[in-house]
């Protein structure tokens, strides 16, 4: 489920994969950050970035067309926050095609919930 203050999304799970993508604050440069959803929760699997700088790795793996990444396994557990500001122009990529544009300034929240079917089915979750 991602909600922010004016709306609400809700992706079913098998595995869904999320691409956060923004302007960073301080730097000023685009950052992507691929994110792995599944019952057991959210794992952050890959950052790509295009600058060096206050936040961003400094310990590159490769490069990316424009990008510098670096492959990453750690969970983040089932609730992550984001907040973003205007300057950040965030975009969400849900499984390469679903693109959400939280409004900004604003508080983005991603959270994995079990629904039971029934409640699925009726649209409550």
């Amino acid at each position: 489920m991602i909600t922010t203050e004016s709306s609400s999304y809700v992706y079913h799970l098998g595995e869904v994969w999320l691409r956060i993508e923004y302007n960073h604050s301080v730097e000023h440069s685009e950052v992507v950050e691929v994110i792995e959803v599944n019952s057991s929760g959210m794992f952050v699997r890959k950052m790509l970035w295009k600058d060096f700088g206050a936040g961003l790795p400094e310990d590159i793996q490769g490069r990316e067309g424009d990008y510098y990444y670096k492959v990453i396994n750690q969970p983040l557990g089932k609730s992550l926050d984001y907040w973003f500001i205007p300057f950040n122009r965030p975009q969400i990529v849900v499984n390469n095609a679903s693109v959400i544009r939280p409004p900004t300034p604003g508080l983005v929240h991603f959270r994995v919930e079990r629904c039971p079917l029934i409640l699925t089915a009726l649209g409550r979750c």
